[in-house]
């Protein structure tokens, strides 16, 4: 279920989004190892960071996930451009490609 920020402006679906496009961004520029789409999920750990959980199908039908940390003011940020402008947020793209490069390596062994 998400969550809604009233004061930001933004819910967590939203920074799923954020996510995703830089997920995109990513595809676009490196291409991705695996058949498809990773999984997101966006959960609030503390005051100041959301834990990032990206995950995929892995060969042998286990699911493969990697997370991160991701400061909340970094999240709300990247959900709100990604609303007024529709683009990658390029304060996320460096963990998320990092993420997709790691899940990549996981589904592939």
């Amino acid at each position: 279920m998400s969550t809604y920020y009233t004061k930001q402006g933004v819910s967590t679906c939203e920074i799923a989004g954020a996510i995703a496009q830089a997920a995109l961004h990513d595809l676009r520029v490196n291409l991705f190892a695996f058949p498809g789409f990773p999984q997101i999920l966006v959960v609030k750990e503390s005051s100041e960071t959301f834990t990032v959980t990206l995950s995929f199908p892995g060969k042998s039908g286990n699911i493969c996930s990697v997370s991160f940390e991701l400061d909340q003011k970094l999240a709300f940020a990247a959900a709100k451009r990604l609303k007024s402008e529709n683009i990658h947020d390029r304060a996320i793209f460096e963990p998320v490609q990092k993420a997709l490069a790691q899940l990549e390596s996981m589904v592939s062994h």
